[in-house]
């Protein structure tokens, strides 16, 4: 780089040296004037050349940058029309649609029976003064009455789980209503009868779900949009009739 600008200066000086050594005697006509002045000229015109040279080197190297900035910009196409190719292509993720399985084509999920039941609980508290056996069973009825079934397995575990809640929910009121208290007279309570009568409902419920997986029944076309866990086993001794007859 250095060299470069002395080279310049030099072509510069020189044309400048030989441009003052004609025009001085043009306006000078004294001869010691013009020698006297001829001394200073090399001095001068090496100022006004290094002046003059570093100007327009730097507009020569803005546009030199400039260049660059644009061949950097377009390497890419010119690669491509050079015949190489600028970035290899990069794989492509396919994306996969989602599909909607088949009820019993999902078999190997099971029921989450732990969120489940942290579900209930939490819903239970939200919707009831207390949280007591009996409240968090009615709960999970409810719970289990908006809660889709993928397989028949699924709801085997959900009707498994209500049949225990409902054995700790008739237990709960028994002793809150002193039914076992002892006496000579026993007035049953009509809470404790209620709670009898669900038990009795959710074991009959529970025996069906498994007659109904153990005959094959497709209970999701028979069920269409009641496909849920708690429809599954209240509808399920229909579905048993239908296969009767």
């Amino acid at each position: 780089m250095l060299q470069k600008f002395m080279d310049g200066k030099k072509k510069y000086s020189a044309f400048i040296i030989t441009a003052l050594a004609v025009m001085i005697p043009l306006f000078i006509q004294d001869p010691e004037a013009q020698k006297t002045i001829m001394d200073y000229v090399p001095t001068v015109a090496a100022a006004i050349a290094g002046i003059f040279y570093i100007v327009t080197q730097g507009n020569v190297d803005k546009e030199k940058e400039k260049a660059k900035a644009a061949l950097a910009s377009n390497g890419t196409a010119i690669s491509v029309q050079n015949g190489m190719p600028a970035q290899p292509a990069q794989p492509q993720v396919e994306i996969q649609p989602a599909t909607s399985l088949p009820s019993e084509n999902i078999a190997v999920i099971p029921l989450d029976l732990k969120l489940f039941h942290e579900r209930v609980l939490s819903d239970t508290l939200a919707r009831h003064s207390e949280q007591n056996a009996a409240t968090v069973f009615y709960t999970a009825k409810d719970k289990g009455a908006l809660t889709t079934c993928f397989n028949i397995k699924q709801a085997q575990d959900y009707w498994d789980y209500l049949v225990t809640l409902a054995y700790d929910a008739e237990k709960y009121i028994r002793e809150v209503t002193d039914v076992d208290k002892p006496g000579p007279c026993k007035v049953r309570s009509p809470e404790h009868v209620q709670m009898q009568t669900e038990l009795s409902k959710i074991l009959r419920c529970r025996d069906n779900v498994y007659a109904v997986a153990q005959a094959g029944i497709n209970w999701r076309a028979r069920l269409g949009n009641n496909d849920t866990l708690w429809h599954v086993g209240v509808l399920a001794e229909e579905m048993l009739k239908g296969l009767q007859r």
